[in-house]
């Protein structure tokens, strides 16, 4: 009796690559094999049965492929693929919790050279999550709007393994009263 409920609990290659997409969209090819622990080829056998199903979509981001569930109608892609690069979400949370900063302090304030920083900001300006605005000699960089952001934050907090995002989002939470 014990086997046969323990043969029933035996969750598919498939199922358990769909679960993790759905559980943390936007993960690229490389990150959903560390989470499963499967080859190369089961992994990409079961993406492309998953997409010809229609269960999930590919995003090309340069050499990256992001995956999300097209069940998951609340999740901004734009906002997550940038969200799922560390240096970047360091600049973005970095920038929440302020509300602007110039390229030098959030180099200094990130532990990011100005050249990496420089790098990200034209990604995350071009993608309308942050605007740059000149004030005398001085450029600063602020959100646009914190609210997506910090709901992709708060909803997907676990899916990021990262304890910056996990003490962003408690304070967060503390203020808000969650």
């Amino acid at each position: 009796m014990k086997k046969k409920i323990e043969e029933e609990m035996v969750i598919s290659p498939r199922d358990k690559i769909y679960s993790i997409i759905i559980k943390n969209p936007g993960l690229h090819f490389r990150e959903i094999q560390r989470r499963v622990g499967f080859v190369n080829g089961v992994i990409q056998y079961h993406l492309d049965y998953l997409k010809r199903k229609n269960y999930i979509r590919e995003e090309k981001e340069g050499k990256f492929s992001r995956f999300y569930s097209l069940q998951e109608k609340t999740v901004d892609s734009k906002i997550m693929n940038l969200l799922r690069q560390k240096q970047v979400r360091k600049i973005l949370i970095f920038l929440l919790e302020k509300r602007r900063s110039t390229l030098n302090n959030i180099s200094k304030e990130t532990s990011l050279s100005k050249t990496i920083v420089n790098f990200h900001l034209k990604k995350i300006i071009s993608a309308g999550l942050v605007i740059e605005k000149n004030i005398g000699e001085k450029t600063f960089y602020s959100i646009v709007n914190k609210e997506p952001i910090l709901e992709h934050l708060i909803v997907y907090k676990k899916s990021f393994l990262d304890s910056m995002v996990d003490n962003f989002v408690s304070v967060w939470e503390e203020e808000l009263g969650l």
